[in-house]
């Protein structure tokens, strides 16, 4: 866990700085689906709001955006099987999509889909490094 916050804070500094491709929408997907817990919804908020410290933004916005991300996801476990490959690039996708174009960047097509394919390889490998009997899962 430890490791996947530290690894979101630096894809935030990143993304912030150097990056138009919202690498946190991936992670905050990636920590959704693999920890089901509650706290995640915390984590889009606090993430949410650093990130506007750092893009200098209105407070909020990005917050509002990952706190709806991950209830929507919240709410598919039920209906769909979220530990695949296949939703988390979907989920990815179209919250990468409705992100850029929420903030008005250029490309968003482009941006949201290496975002996505990024994100499945991440998940892969965590997938492998982990497995699907964790404790932590």
């Amino acid at each position: 866990m430890i490791f996947i916050l530290l690894l979101l804070t630096l894809l935030v500094i990143f993304a912030g700085a150097v990056s138009t491709i919202p690498f946190s929408i991936g992670l905050l997907a990636i920590t959704t689906v693999l920890f089901k817990k509650s706290w995640v919804f915390f984590l889009g908020l606090g993430l949410g709001l650093f990130l506007d410290l750092i893009m200098v933004r209105v407070l909020g916005y990005t917050s509002l955006v990952f706190t709806v991300f991950v209830f929507i996801l919240f709410l598919y476990e039920r209906k769909f099987e979220t530990r695949t490959a296949a939703f988390v690039f979907i989920s990815s996708f179209l919250g990468s999509l409705i992100y850029l174009r929420i903030f008005d960047y250029q490309q968003i097509f482009l941006q949201a889909l290496i975002n996505s394919l990024l994100t499945v390889l991440f998940f892969k490998l965590l997938w492998l490094k982990l497995g699907p009997r964790s404790e932590i899962l």
